[in-house]
């Protein structure tokens, strides 16, 4: 069976620089699937993990979505920015830096179901309107806060420019968000200035298939005696 006609979930490692809407055109047009749709977007700065669903196997989309997520993040000091990522534009700025023993006197707090306001540079839809298209015109307009759940939260490295973090949260955390929250805590400015999603359920970063692979799997890879296409192990998956 080619690809084409299967319905599977393939672990995309998307790269930075370009939207989750633009990786699902290239895997339709790559594999030349009647129906793609992808599990979860990730910002354009942002990479990692991407799961894109083949034909039916969009019809499981919201289980997939409802899984736990891991993702690194990095938070670079001395700067508030509109998007609260590195994309955005500065609306405020500190010379003041934490102490590792202040950032990790605050993360417990995070930790568990907390109310989290999202950005108001984010996909969530407000009266039928993405938030960010909004955002972008400089129109007037709220975001409910929403419950979300932090199962982990760890520093793994901080120095006077930035702070390295690792989490596993459920659906609808918004890492911007927290990272924003964080320097509010400590008193401090920042932003995320890179995001890397390392899981998604059991799809992990370690066996993701780039793009470029997808391409090169697609036209020159060995095939099965049914004429099916051999990938990587583990960056295919079936639900």
């Amino acid at each position: 069976m080619l690809l084409r006609d299967q319905n599977i979930w393939i672990n995309i490692n998307k790269p930075a620089g370009i939207s989750s809407a633009k990786v699902v055109t290239i895997v339709k047009k790559t594999t030349k699937a009647k129906k793609v749709g992808h599990g979860g977007t990730l910002d354009p700065f942002a990479c990692g993990v991407l799961p894109v669903a083949l034909n039916r196997a969009t019809k499981t989309t919201e289980k997939l979505v409802s899984t736990r997520k891991k993702y690194f993040f990095r938070i670079t000091f001395g700067e508030f920015r509109d998007t609260d990522d590195v994309e955005g534009k500065i609306v405020e700025s500190s010379s003041a830096r934490p102490t590792t023993e202040e950032i990790i006197s605050v993360l417990p707090i995070f930790i568990g179901k907390i109310l989290q306001s999202p950005s108001r540079f984010s996909a969530i839809k407000i009266a039928g309107k993405r938030a960010y298209e909004l955002a972008r015109k400089e129109v007037l307009f709220e975001i409910p806060s929403r419950e979300v759940e932090i199962f982990s939260l760890n520093l793994t490295e901080n120095n006077r420019d930035y702070a390295d973090f690792k989490i596993e949260c459920g659906k609808g955390t918004y890492v911007r968000s927290l990272a924003r929250d964080i320097c509010k805590k400590v008193g401090v400015c920042g932003y995320v200035s890179k995001l890397t999603r390392l899981s998604v359920g059991d799809l992990c970063y370690e066996k993701t298939i780039s793009l470029d692979a997808l391409k090169a799997a697609t036209n020159y890879a060995p095939r099965f005696s049914d004429g099916s296409l051999l990938f990587p192990a583990g960056c295919l998956q079936v639900l």
